[in-house]
């Protein structure tokens, strides 16, 4: 979606740690969203949650404390 003809100026963003889609709100402002904007097609379900439990289960808080290096990316997904 991010290369769709329709999504001049970055309206719609993908967010690799979560495997979700955004949509721009107003600057530095964003909402999740579940369907494509143009074609309506459901998008990925969202790792959001499962990426912030994983970390809570290694003891870090991603809001206060620095986070291991794969859970910048997809990797962290990923199999071992």
């Amino acid at each position: 979606m991010d290369q769709h003809p329709e999504n001049r100026g970055r309206l719609v963003a993908y967010d690799v740690r979560f495997d979700s889609y955004e949509i721009a709100v107003r600057r530095n402002v964003s909402q999740q969203i579940s369907f494509c904007p143009w074609c309506g097609e459901r998008l990925p379900a969202s790792q959001r949650e499962r990426w912030f439990d994983e970390l809570e289960a290694l003891g870090v808080d991603p809001m206060k404390e620095p986070y291991p290096e794969k859970y910048k990316t997809a990797r962290w997904r990923l199999p071992d």
